[in-house]
């Protein structure tokens, strides 16, 4: 029998028992099937960039602001009081090698940055995050999960995945499987294991038009590797036979980013969305 036969067959297999009841086919692969199940329980409503908070803008109104990977923006996901609740974080290095809470180096999240120039970790942590909130670096993560049972961070590493991921294993390593490591590509899936990173998501938004489309080769992919699920833009969601496709793989898949509507994606069989609305 071919490989390609096999990988189908295993494909179906995994099915049938999601279909039938019990662990589905991520549960399975994992350590622990139960824990599992509560991280894809979390990630029901994945808190985007730690959520959407309030604040005046530069003359005195108040706005809305999404993004800001903040302490205020984790303080109010905590108080929210869901669990399991899931909060995606964005990381990106300092000047000096550490790893930040921010999606970019852009003036756009603090005054202080100069477009494309890292900031080291003491200037960052003395910034104000859209002139109002308090950034946060992965030490400030780390002590935000032992203080908050029942909570998991998405990570979301913008320049080196492998590296980023290095670093939080490093800086935590007693809370690896409260961590859910996103991967763009399948080349990093077994780094990131070898690293000690149980829940992995494979998000498609890096990847090109026919890879990111391409739900068989995907599901071939699921087959062989435990993962919490899939993530891709709601985008991609009306696209002819995507979501159907992908559904296959009997692996929980998530959309982003959803901040209303998000029913009619649940009845497409989504299983959660990120979103900027802490609920």
């Amino acid at each position: 029998m071919t490989k390609r036969f096999l990988t189908a067959l295993a494909c179906l297999l995994l099915l049938l028992s999601a279909c039938a009841g019990g662990s589905g086919p991520a549960e399975s692969g994992f350590s622990d099937p139960e824990e599992a199940r509560t991280v894809r329980e979390s990630m029901r409503y994945v808190i985007h960039a730690a959520g959407r908070l309030e604040g005046p803008d530069a003359w005195g109104s108040p706005r809305d602001y999404d993004g800001s990977n903040s302490m205020e923006g984790l303080a109010q996901c905590a108080a929210c009081g869901r669990r399991p609740i899931a909060v995606e974080l964005d990381f990106n290095f300092t000047a000096d090698g550490q790893l930040a809470c921010i999606h970019d180096w852009y003036t756009e999240y603090a005054d202080e940055i100069e477009n494309g120039v890292p900031l080291t970790l003491e200037d960052f942590l003395a910034a104000r995050i859209f002139r109002n909130f308090t950034p946060a670096w992965i030490g400030d993560a780390a002590d935000w999960l032992r203080a908050n049972e029942g909570t998991y961070i998405v990570t979301d590493i913008k320049d080196d995945n492998i590296a980023g991921c290095r670093a939080i294993s490093e800086a935590c390593p007693d809370l690896l499987n409260r961590f859910v490591v996103q991967i763009y590509d399948e080349s990093e899936y077994d780094e990131v294991r070898a690293l000690g990173f149980e829940y992995v998501v494979y998000t498609l938004y890096r990847l090109d038009w026919n890879a990111k489309t391409d739900w068989r080769a995907l599901g071939e992919f699921a087959a062989a590797h435990p993962l919490i699920g899939f993530t891709f833009s709601y985008e991609l969601c009306p696209v002819e036979g995507f979501v159907e496709g992908m559904l296959r793989s009997g692996v929980p898949l998530y959309i982003h980013t959803v901040n209303e509507g998000e029913e009619a994606y649940f009845d497409m069989g989504i299983s959660g969305v990120y979103t900027d609305i802490v609920r």
